[in-house]
């Protein structure tokens, strides 16, 4: 018997490896299938990204672009298919790799001709400069950076419209107390403004062009539709003014020089007037439209206010303000005199600004700002940015 159950048991042993054997191989085999299957899987969506990346960028270069490509890539196979979906340009990317496929979709939408995709934005900001959404903070209208939307994290930041972001946004939305109800979407870089463009060209040719850009050009705007114009302190038009349809003609004013503009109520034609500068603009007062766009949204009063350099708000005596135009720092800030002082910013138009500040960041004002609607599909005499020719594409959302 001791033979007999010795020989058993060595033959049970050996059956018991054989199955551990052979399930061990089971899930080697397994894990690698799994391995090959989730490399294949990613390849593919690496490919519909690369795809929808260059699609992209052929759509921002010519607006009327729409080829269709299938081609060999990466190992795999690179198809994108351009459709319509309503008024807006349907692009599909399809990436395939060993046997898997993966689609990457994207719609953009179309500023009509004669627009200006930065005026269709209440806050545009190239890079945030670490800068951060403050308590009390509120934005009626899209916002968009090419960097990250920094905030404190509070449920009295709101952003009531659509965010983008191009390098993402800090303290996550899914579990941020900041409230995004217009949803967002990072991943999303769009062109930057790299000039004034033709501002001083069409002021000297039909506008006013400001005689000595070694002095400071100053506007004080009244309700009349008339501008009382300073070189320095001395008034080249005095009270009651000019009218802008006079200095102006086709509503362009420009200075090589600093420009501050003194306030006032903007009465202007349905064409709009534009005051540029070289430099810096100085606000030293509040200015609202004369037919308030809020309450009157057939309201024909606009005003594009552009600086190459800052936007520089003296807060040094003035605390809360309200401003009604639209407002571009090329190449600079929207900053304030004294960053340690409070007041409220209460805006109603479209901002460009290259980065939010920095020594003296405009963060001391508690931002109330509103997107101006009648700038969607229009434009301002001479203002930077696309506003003739093509329609201008947009991005209005992207699936993966």
């Amino acid at each position: 018997m001791g033979g007999q159950a010795s020989l058993i048991m060595v033959m049970g042993f050996a059956y018991l490896f054989s199955i551990y054997q052979l399930k061990t191989g089971n899930v080697t085999t397994n894990a690698v299938e799994n391995y090959v299957e989730y490399y294949s899987r990613t390849v593919s969506h690496e490919i519909a990204m690369s795809g929808m990346n260059i699609a992209a960028a052929k759509v921002y270069e010519d607006s009327s672009y729409s080829t269709n490509l299938s081609v060999d890539y990466q190992g795999g196979n690179l198809t994108v298919v351009f459709g319509t979906a309503g008024d807006t340009l349907e692009v599909k990317s399809i990436g395939t790799y060993n046997g898997h496929s993966d689609t990457v979709i994207a719609y953009f939408g179309f500023t009509s001709t004669g627009g200006n995709m930065y005026l269709e934005f209440t806050m545009f900001t190239a890079m945030e400069n670490g800068c951060a959404w403050i308590p009390g903070d509120q934005v009626w209208g899209p916002v968009h950076t090419n960097g990250i939307i920094n905030h404190q994290n509070k449920n009295t930041i709101i952003f009531n419209d659509k965010v983008t972001a191009g390098k993402g946004i800090a303290s996550p939305p899914k579990s941020a107390k900041t409230q995004f109800l217009g949803g967002y979407e990072v991943g999303v870089f769009l062109p930057e403004i790299t000039s004034m463009g033709t501002i001083k060209t069409d002021a000297t040719s039909g506008g006013y062009n400001f005689p000595t850009p070694s002095d400071t050009l100053k506007l004080q705007f009244e309700s009349n539709g008339n501008v009382v114009v300073y070189r320095n302190s001395a008034a080249l038009y005095p009270d009651p003014g000019v009218a802008l349809t006079t200095l102006a003609p086709n509503g362009v004013i420009y200075s090589d020089g600093p420009v501050e503009i003194l306030g006032g109520v903007v009465n202007t034609n349905a064409a709009g007037v534009t005051v540029g500068t070289a430099t810096d603009i100085i606000l030293r007062d509040e200015f609202v439209y004369a037919d308030d766009p809020e309450s009157n949204p057939a309201s024909d009063d606009f005003l594009g206010v552009v600086a190459n350099n800052n936007m520089i708000f003296d807060n040094t005596t003035k605390i809360d303000w309200k401003i009604q135009s639209a407002l571009m720092a090329i190449n600079g800030s929207m900053v304030a005199v004294d960053m340690n002082k409070g007041g409220t910013f209460n805006y109603y138009g479209s901002i460009y600004q290259s980065s939010r500040g920095t020594a003296k960041m405009f963060h001391s004002f508690n931002k109330l700002y509103k997107h101006d609607e009648r700038f969607n599909g229009r434009t301002l005499p001479s203002f930077p940015g696309p506003g003739t020719g093509n329609p201008k594409p947009r991005l209005l959302s992207w699936w993966e």
